[in-house]
């Protein structure tokens, strides 16, 4: 899905910016797409299987609460960050750090575990200590409309919400794509 919404510069190859990237697949699999692709990642461990597995591509430990990034500003056309968001003390820094390196009308991808009404209520009935269990490692939990304020708020407009996986009122994932706004631009 991500390669089907990804519109090359004309120019120039993509800039690609993955923020939690993990042993680095899809760093490697978007350079493979051509793209001149990095990786972001707080484990130092996952960083060094990533650069010995994909030793083409570039990897840097970091913290993605921290800003600013260790990446130029305003210099990535698309920052995707899958399953991050949900983990992160602050979510906000991630919205507001991708908006920071991305260039004007660039797109941030992200996903999230899905949680709509009929979805919460069933969890509050049947398995609410051991979905939200406080030792757990997620940190939060986004409906749609919170998702979309929160990007809205860091500069973003939301152009695609899409449910993934399971069957509907009880989708797993929540994928968003969303474009920077140009500065002075509203919602």
């Amino acid at each position: 899905m991500l390669w089907s919404l990804l519109e090359p510069p004309a120019d120039r190859a993509l800039r690609f910016l993955e923020c939690g990237s993990g042993e680095g697949h899809l760093v490697a699999e978007a350079a493979a797409k051509g793209a001149e692709a990095q990786g972001m990642e707080i484990s130092a461990a996952a960083v060094d299987r990533a650069r010995r597995a994909h030793p083409a591509c570039s990897f840097q430990v970091h913290s993605i609460d921290e800003r600013p990034w260790p990446v130029p500003a305003q210099s990535f056309d698309v920052v995707v960050a899958f399953e991050v968001i949900a983990h992160l003390p602050w979510p906000r820094e991630l919205l507001e750090g991708a908006a920071g390196v991305l260039r004007s009308g660039g797109h941030l991808a992200l996903t999230t575990p899905y949680h709509g009404l009929v979805k919460n209520l069933a969890l509050d009935a049947l398995s609410f200590d051991r979905h939200f269990n406080v030792d757990g490692e997620h940190l939060r939990f986004f409906s749609d409309r919170a998702l979309r304020r929160l990007l809205s708020e860091s500069g973003f407009t939301v152009e695609r919400v899409l449910h993934l996986g399971r069957r509907r009122p009880v989708w797993a994932d929540t994928f968003v794509w969303a474009r920077k706004r140009e500065p002075g631009l509203l919602a």
